[in-house]
């Protein structure tokens, strides 16, 4: 089982499609049942008609798994988690500078880690890579992982009284190949991003996007302590 995509609403897709593609830097497909699907190198951005903002993340299973993941929102305290069979997915196109290049993080809100813990780890399975407390900024965090891409769990620190409220998905944050010419090419269409700052993870430089985001709180992300390649027309990412 493997994290296979996020689906945003928009009130419409006539205006939202044009918006994510200057985004993400990459035309879309059409997705499954409608709407518009941008395939990335890991993940893929799912736009569909309905309530304005992320709502829902897919994850796909191979045949010959057996599927005993439950369907019910319930069961996720509250998101809307779906799983399909692996079809015959897009070939992401090779990314050019400027562009993103995969999901890198889906923020969830959640007033109980626990909670979240005995759910994706214990009961589903799902690598749960770091627990961490940041005093500083009042925050506990879990990162789950799944096919590069990490769920991130986000609670106060300490936990509210109430730990009775549903999980709820907030943002993304997209890896993209060279975060300087993105952020020219997104200023220069006249879309509102801030500066450039040192991220909160070593070795990452990011940016904030606050418009044409369908209403998606958004973070740009490059990633240099990795030593992801620049990948250009001719060149593959690895």
């Amino acid at each position: 089982m493997e994290l296979d995509s996020v689906q945003i609403g928009v009130g419409d897709l006539s205006e939202a499609a044009p918006a994510y593609q200057l985004l993400l830097g990459i035309a879309p497909g059409r997705a499954t049942g409608g709407g518009y699907r941008f395939q990335l190198q890991r993940g893929a951005v799912e736009l569909v008609s309905g309530q304005a903002g992320l709502h829902a993340i897919t994850f796909v299973s191979e045949p010959e798994e057996s599927v005993t993941w439950p369907i019910e929102r319930a069961s996720f305290h509250g998101l809307d988690v779906r799983v399909a069979p692996r079809g015959a997915q897009q070939r992401a196109a090779l990314t050019a500078a400027g562009a993103a290049m995969a999901i890198d993080h889906v923020v969830v809100h959640t007033c109980d880690l626990d909670r979240a813990t005995i759910l994706w780890r214990d009961r589903l399975g799902v690598r749960l890579a770091l627990d961490r407390e940041f005093p500083a900024r009042g925050l506990r965090m879990c990162f789950f992982r799944s096919a590069g891409i990490t769920l991130e769990f986000v609670s106060s620190l300490p936990p509210p009284p109430d730990r009775s409220e549903p999980d709820r998905f907030y943002g993304i944050a997209y890896q993209v190949v060279d975060l300087v010419a993105c952020h020219h090419r997104l200023q220069h269409a006249g879309l509102d991003v801030s500066r450039i700052r040192p991220g909160h993870k070593p070795g990452t430089s990011v940016a904030t996007v606050r418009s044409g985001t369908a209403g998606v709180p958004t973070l740009l992300i490059e990633n240099t302590a990795e030593g992801l390649a620049h990948a250009v027309p001719g060149r593959a990412v690895r």
